[in-house]
């Protein structure tokens, strides 16, 4: 299903690009970067506990097409990954993992200038995947430590959003462009959480169910950094 979409996103840009071209314009976005770099600061502010020790790595890249003079279609792909580690403290549950996060996303994006070519308005519908590999230990009271290295759940998103922003080119016909922009998307997960296929893999190994589980920190994870939340684009290319 979700590969189906997928195919049918980067088609839709491909072809109407082919069939409507006037102009393209290809650049490269270090505003994943930017949130890389920034999310071990603005977690560990969110989440409780967590150790101020998070790495962060993120870059983006887009293909736009100009259709009309006020509108244009564009396919968009971006990768973030960080690391972390997260100590968790309940009255049943206790943790400390090291916790790798990936995602990447593929975006169809519509854009609309309604005065000119530099300003305009972007819609976009796309998908995401999260992908976390665990790493430590879990001590559930009653029943020990249970070791959860080596776990690896991820989970499927369709991603939504909008943003405003600018084109600004650097030359008579194209040349040079940069893209400053700022918006917010939203995720809707597919399939169980990340936190539920945790507290299943616990689950699993004690025999018992736990009440604690990590809705919180992947809640925070999920929405205001690697899926979902305020995006900040700062775009370089060229356009011909």
């Amino acid at each position: 299903m979700t590969k189906k979409f997928c195919i049918v996103l980067v088609f839709f840009v491909l072809t109407s690009g082919i069939v409507f071209a006037q102009k393209n314009t290809l650049t490269v976005d270090v505003g994943p970067t930017i949130v890389g770099l920034a999310a071990g600061p603005a977690i560990s502010k969110i989440v409780p506990k967590l150790e101020d020790s998070v790495t962060g790595f993120g870059i983006g890249a887009q293909y736009e097409r100009q259709i009309l003079k006020s509108f244009s279609v564009a396919g968009r792909f971006a990768y973030m990954g960080a690391g972390l580690k997260l100590p968790v403290e309940g009255s049943l549950l206790n943790a400390n993992l090291k916790i790798d996060l990936s995602s990447f996303s593929v975006e169809g994006h519509a854009r609309y200038y309604p005065i000119g070519d530099t300003f305009f308005v972007d819609g976009m519908v796309g998908y995401a995947n999260l992908s976390t590999t665990l790493d430590g230990s879990v001590s559930v009271k009653g029943y020990g430590t249970v070791p959860v290295g080596s776990f690896s759940p991820s989970r499927n998103y369709l991603k939504l959003g909008a943003k405003l922003g600018w084109r600004f080119c650097f030359g008579n016909n194209g040349g040079f462009t940069f893209e400053p922009s700022f918006g917010y998307s939203y995720g809707i997960g597919l399939g169980d959480s990340i936190e539920d296929q945790l507290a299943d893999q616990v689950k699993k190994v004690t025999g018992s169910g736990v009440a604690e589980d990590f809705n919180d920190a992947f809640k925070y994870i999920e929405n205001l950094v690697f899926i979902g939340g305020p995006r900040v684009s700062l775009a370089f290319g060229w356009r011909f």
